[in-house]
């Protein structure tokens, strides 16, 4: 997930750190819906993500996340009925890594990038008759998300920047903590494929906006376990359904090494989920979340961001409010 670095003295240290770096498929820990991986990045890039460096080097990007899950919501939008009292907490600690290459391909650089998510869950609800579920979890390791990159150098106008673009293809693997006993994990037990478009575009010097187009392809999970949302009986394996999502933002500056705006992120499943091979229907998941963001530029090698989301739509998912918290560092 390369993210965007900021480019504040957006013409002076271009070439010289990773902008964006690769925050690839960078973990949301907490997943679209129960049933979606755990390892996809719902809001955790947001200004000037785009931007990126074209020159070989290193870049570390430490991902801090939390996470207060109090609402579950049905097909139809209205609170499920399946746990009372319900409460998912997540604390995520997500550690990059991106190298861009000396090579370069169709105008851009190529890099790669691997991250590792550390998730401390907490839930609970209360049991309040034989057939509702308890709410389960489990901490550990999440997946390894990892993959390659094309960095593009931005559009140059009256010397200034005003357009630059990323494509990546990052590969989701089920190496994270799974247990088929527990309702919630780190791991997803399946392999996912996440290619993803970013763009960000400067209409004036002291404006931005940025958006991350994704899509998901989820392959088969061979031991869902308990994990069961149709109650099929003999159920051998579960496949959720392919997925788009955005992630937004638009910042304006307010001080030359500060930028303040609104961020967001749109996640619709566009297929549905299968079990044993057969479609179940009526089950897609919607997220909609917006709030405030600031990106702040301490020096050209570091840079801060600061992200807040609360829930607007939600369908088929558990939501709530969360907080991100983004150190990227340019070696």
């Amino acid at each position: 997930m390369t993210n965007g670095i900021g480019y504040h003295s957006r013409m002076g240290r271009y070439g010289q750190v990773v902008a964006g770096a690769t925050l690839a498929a960078m973990s949301c820990l907490v997943q679209a819906s129960t049933y979606q991986p755990a390892g996809i990045d719902l809001g955790a890039t947001t200004f000037n993500d785009a931007f990126g460096s074209t020159e070989p080097g290193w870049t570390s990007i430490q991902l801090l996340q939390y996470e207060h899950n109090t609402n579950f919501y049905t097909n139809t939008g209205a609170r499920s009925p399946a746990f009372k009292d319900a409460q998912l907490n997540a604390l995520v600690w997500m550690p990059q890594i991106v190298y861009t290459s000396p090579i370069h391909i169709l105008g851009g650089s190529l890099g790669f990038t691997a991250m590792l998510p550390v998730a401390w869950l907490n839930s609970h609800s209360t049991e309040f008759n034989p057939y509702a579920p308890t709410l389960t979890s489990r901490s550990g390791f999440g997946d390894i998300t990892f993959g390659p990159f094309l960095q593009m150098a931005p559009v140059i106008s009256n010397g200034r920047p005003v357009f630059v673009q990323r494509f990546e293809f990052d590969v989701i693997a089920p190496t994270g903590a799974y247990d088929p006993n527990r309702l919630v994990n780190p791991g997803s037990n399946f392999w996912s494929l996440n290619p993803y478009w970013s763009v960000t575009i400067l209409p004036t010097p002291k404006t931005e906006v940025s958006v991350r187009m994704h899509y998901l392809y989820n392959l088969k999970n061979t031991n869902p376990g308990i994990n069961n949302p149709f109650e099929v009986p003999d159920m051998m394996n579960f496949q959720a359904g392919q997925a788009v999502w955005a992630n937004f933002a638009a910042a304006y500056k307010i001080l030359p090494n500060l930028e303040v705006g609104l961020n967001g992120f749109w996640f619709r499943q566009i297929t549905d989920d299968r079990v044993n091979g057969a479609s179940q229907p009526a089950a897609r998941t919607t997220n909609l979340s917006l709030g405030p963001g600031a990106e702040w530029t301490i020096n050209r090698h570091n840079f801060v961001f600061a992200n807040l989301y609360f829930p607007v739509v939600e369908r088929n998912t558990y939501s709530g409010t969360h907080v991100n918290l983004r150190w990227i560092h340019a070696f």
